[in-house]
C-alpha cells in the first residue's frame, strides 16, 4: 500500500514554507516514491525523526445522527472530518499546481485511517504528547511563518482553526515517536557488497555481452557502451556498496549478494519494469564488507522499510468500516 503518512500536515506546511523562502521543516518521509523501476540508486529520505513527545487531543465524540465517512476499530471518522481535510489537500494540491484527481478522495480518507490506526497503536503503547511540546512545535511553526500575524492568516487560509491545527501537531508529534520505537532495531551497521551491473531491454544483446565477459572482455568498458542504465553505465555500471533491500530491483540484488568471489559474473538475470516489459542484467561481484557502515540514505530506506512493515499490520488486523 502506498503510504500517505504526513500528507495532510506536510502539503500546507511546504506551501507556508515555501511562501516564507524558509527551509521546509524536518520530517520522515513516507514511503518514498520510487521514480524508475529500473535505476538502482535508493532513495534519500530524512535520517533525524522529530521526537518530541506532546499530550493529545482526544478526538470529539460525534453525536449519533452525524455522519460518518469510516469507522476505525470501532473509533469513527465524521464526514465533516473528512470533507475538511479534502478541502484543505485539494488547497494544497491546486496551490502546488497539481491537477484535481478523482483518485483525492481516497488518498485522504486512507490518510485519515492511518492516523487514527497510528493513535491507537500509540494509545496502547502508551505514548504520550505533553502540551508543552505541542506549544514548542507550534512556536517554531508560527517563527517559520514570519511571526504570530503571518501564522494566524496562514492557518486562515489554510482552513484551520488554531486547536484544530495544534491537533494536526499532536499527531505528527506522536507519529515520529511511534518512527523512533519501531525502527529502534534497525542497525548502524550491515553486511553489504560492491558491485556493478549491465542493463539492457534485448535478451540476445545481453546473452552476448555475457558471452564477451566470460570470455574475458572487460566488464567496465562493456557497461559504458551498452548499459541503458546511464548514470551508473558512465562509471563502469559501479552501484558502490549496498545493503540488502536498498535496490530497487530485487532481482540484482539477490544475485548481487548471491555471489562469493570478488570477479565472479551473474547469469543473465530477467525482470520485468513497470510497463511490463523484460529487462535483462549482468551483475559482478567487485568486494564484500560484512559489517559495513550504513550511510544516512540506506540507514533511512530501512527505517523506512521497516515502519511500513508496522504498518502493513496494522491495516491488516485492524476493523475498517467505509461509509
Amino acid at each position: 500500500m502506498k503510504r500517505h503518512l504526513y500528507l495532510l500536515f506536510l502539503l500546507p506546511l511546504l506551501l507556508l514554507l515555501a511562501c516564507q523562502n524558509e527551509e521546509p521543516l524536518p520530517t520522515v518521509a513516507p514511503a518514498a516514491n520510487q521514480t524508475s523501476e529500473e535505476g538502482l540508486a535508493p532513495p534519500v529520505v530524512s535520517n533525524e525523526p522529530i521526537v518530541l513527545p506532546t499530550e493529545t487531543a482526544v478526538p470529539p465524540t460525534p453525536t449519533p445522527d452525524e455522519p460518518l465517512a469510516a469507522l476505525v476499530n470501532d473509533e469513527p471518522l465524521t464526514q465533516a472530518t473528512f470533507e475538511a481535510e479534502l478541502a484543505r489537500y485539494q488547497q494544497a494540491q491546486a496551490e502546488l499546481g497539481t491537477p484535481e484527481d478523482a483518485n483525492f478522495s481516497q488518498v485522504v480518507l486512507d490518510a485519515l485511517i492511518e492516523q487514527m490506526l497510528i493513535r491507537q497503536a500509540a494509545a496502547a503503547q502508551g505514548v504520550v504528547v505533553t502540551e508543552e511540546m505541542v506549544e514548542q512545535e507550534m512556536a517554531q511553526l508560527q517563527s517559520a511563518a514570519g511571526g504570530a500575524e503571518n501564522f494566524a492568516a496562514w492557518l486562515e487560509a489554510n482552513r484551520y482553526t488554531e486547536a484544530e491545527f495544534r491537533n494536526v501537531v499532536a499527531d505528527g508529534l506522536i507519529q515520529n515517536q511511534i518512527l523512533s520505537s519501531v525502527t529502534a532495531d534497525v542497525p548502524l551497521t550491515a553486511e553489504q557488497v560492491h558491485a556493478r551491473y549491465i542493463q539492457v531491454d534485448d535478451a540476445t544483446l545481453a546473452s552476448t555481452l555475457l558471452a564477451q565477459i566470460q570470455n574475458g572482455d572487460d566488464f567496465a568498458t562493456l557497461a559504458q557502451i551498452h548499459s541503458l542504465d546511464r548514470i551508473t553505465g558512465e562509471n563502469g555500471g559501479d552501484l558502490d556498496f549496498f545493503a540488502q533491500g536498498t535496490l530497487l530491483v530485487p532481482e540484482v540484488e539477490a544475485a548481487a549478494f548471491a555471489l562469493t568471489e570478488t570477479g565472479a559474473v551473474s547469469d543473465v538475470i530477467t525482470a520485468v519494469n513497470r510497463d511490463g516489459n523484460p529487462v535483462y542484467y549482468i551483475v559482478q561481484l567487485i568486494e564484500r564488507d560484512p559489517e559495513r557502515p550504513l550511510d544516512a540514505g540506506t540507514r533511512s530506506v530501512l527505517l523506512q522499510q521497516d515502519f511500513e512493515a508496522w504498518l502493513d499490520e496494522l491495516w491488516q488486523t485492524a476493523t475498517i468500516e467505509r461509509f
